[in-house]
């Protein structure tokens, strides 16, 4: 790509830094002496740095250049994305929270197999981790290829595999101490870039979002560049892009629940000291990615009105290209470069790396767990010494990192906020409804879980990569609510009848102590 300008020394500046201080906070944590050291930072996490790192988790390259980018394409109906993002941590903190921590475990397959006392669920479970992670993990991947290549003017595989080396390095040596520290770190650097990219337009440039929007809704005329017709009346009201009723609902729900069912967010629960301090991180994060969320949307259709005025405005024929060509996941990069030059570019690269290499490395302990902890250990070899198991884990983390570069080569040519939405879609209707009826419903039984797992897992696979052999009225463009109700349904069917069936001893034996943890006070 050519770039047209300078490559951004201020992003280069902050993104050595950044990786000076993760290199030297990984070799500080390199020491992990069990498998709680490293999965799950010995659970003695404070709340609101938990909230900083968990927060950086969450707002990957979707939410960092790929919900401004769907606002800046799809105008009203690309909020979507930001609020439903936001809105599952709502159901989070509603229901699954303190819950989980309490219950104490390691992973999401742990809550599921020791719950009903199941391999086999425990073994669904790790192939539910997987689906989500690597799903997850292609759009991040694709966000690097972008980012890296504005940064240095590398081409797009090159950048794939220099992040991925990056990424599995620091979290294979450091585990979760070391990532829980440089999330802390990373957060705050994108918080900060999404901060200016509203800042300056707002508060420098006078551009208030009603005025944005009514000069949207008044452009009708044909877009620079591409000469596609732009009906702005359309673009800043409902149904431009979301047409469908069904599929609107589906994503919504997909985007609400699938929050709640993401392992590498579940995961970091896990690390709180007590339930108490699980809801009050949950709270700290509601405040935190609900300014992020605000801020977004806006970006995006500022965006919009920049690129629709082009030249009048002062805007540089590269920075016109880049949003013709690929606006989907470059408006906040043309954002930093047209409202701050260089050195606000440079901010923004170094939010976008920081976004990447936080939830990336998220995904990759989260799947480590899957299969160090879950798989290896708890189905193969019981009697595994911690320090074998410390091993299997950082193995396992370089087998997930490396796994990075295929995905990222996959997902070259498609949009980062969408994609992602496949991913929350298979945690909707996967680890969601099992997770929620399993802490909520005495009467759930394993076999319950297990249908709930195989319709989630089976239903998705088949309706995001068999949509085209589907009858018109399976095809969805996120089946996440569609198939989380199948799953609900699946749940509450068979563990009926498996209650009809045998009584008392369809339930697992310890099930009135396992709600009576979930539920109760915070034991001592």
């Amino acid at each position: 790509m050519e770039l047209g300008y300078q490559i951004p020394v201020t992003a280069l500046l902050l993104i050595g830094a950044m990786l000076t201080f993760t290199v030297v906070t990984t070799f500080m944590f390199r020491s992990q002496k069990t498998s709680a050291d490293y999965y799950l930072a010995g659970r003695k996490v404070n709340s609101f740095i938990n909230a900083s790192a968990i927060s950086s988790d969450y707002l990957s390259a979707a939410s960092f250049l790929g919900v401004a980018g769907v606002a800046f394409l799809f105008g009203f109906d690309g909020i979507i994305y930001a609020l439903g993002f936001f809105v599952g941590y709502i159901a989070l903190l509603l229901f699954l929270a303190s819950p989980l921590r309490k219950f104490g475990r390691y992973t999401v397959p742990d809550f599921v197999s020791e719950r009903f006392h199941s391999k086999t669920a425990r073994v669904l479970g790790v192939i539910g981790v997987l689906f989500i992670s690597l799903f997850y993990m292609a759009p991040q991947m694709l966000g690097a290829g972008k980012v890296m290549g504005l940064l240095l003017n590398l081409d797009y595989s090159t950048s794939i595999i220099i992040i991925a080396c990056i990424i599995t390095f620091y979290v294979t040596v450091g585990g979760m101490k070391a990532t829980t520290v440089n999330q802390l770190v990373q957060f705050w650097i994108l918080f900060g870039a999404m901060f200016l990219l509203a800042f300056i337009p707002f508060m420098l440039k006078g551009l208030t979002y009603t005025d944005v929007v009514k000069f949207l809704s008044e452009f009708k005329g044909s877009t620079p560049i591409t000469g596609k017709e732009f009906d702005g009346a359309a673009y800043t009201s409902p149904a431009y892009w979301l047409t469908s009723l069904k599929d609107t609902l589906s994503l919504l729900l997909a985007l609400m629940f699938g929050t709640a069912g993401l392992p590498h967010i579940l995961v970091r629960f896990y690390t709180a000291p007590d339930g108490k301090a699980a809801r009050r991180t949950v709270i700290y994060v509601l405040f935190l990615i609900g300014m992020f969320y605000i801020l977004s949307p806006y970006v995006g259709h500022v965006i919009r009105y920049v690129f629709l005025q082009g030249e009048s405005l002062g805007v540089s024929p590269h920075l016109m290209q880049w949003l013709a060509d690929n606006g989907k996941n470059l408006a906040v990069p043309v954002a930093g470069s047209y409202f701050g030059g260089q050195i606000l570019l440079g901010i923004v690269v170094a939010g976008a790396f920081a976004a990447i290499l936080s939830t990336v490395a998220g995904l990759i302990i989260a799947s480590a767990g899957a299969i160090g902890h879950d798989l290896v250990v708890n189905v193969f070899n019981p009697n595994m010494p911690e320090r074998s198991r410390v091993k299997v884990a950082r193995v396992a983390s370089i087998a997930v990192g490396l796994l990075g570069i295929p995905l990222g080569f996959w997902a070259e040519s498609m949009q980062i906020a969408i994609l992602v939405g496949l991913a929350f879609a298979i945690a909707a209707s996967t680890f969601f409804p099992v997770l929620v009826m399993g802490v909520w419903w005495p009467k759930m039984t394993k076999g319950g879980a297990c249908a709930g797992l195989v319709t989630g897992i089976v239903g998705s696979f088949f309706m995001i990569l068999g949509k085209g052999m589907l009858p018109h009225f399976l095809q969805y463009n996120n089946p996440g609510g569609f198939v989380m109700i199948l799953s609900f349904i699946a749940i509450y069917t068979v563990s009926k009848m498996e209650y009809a069936a045998k009584g008392e001893t369809a339930l697992p034996h310890d099930t009135m102590e396992v709600m009576a943890l979930l539920h109760g006070p915070e034991q001592a």
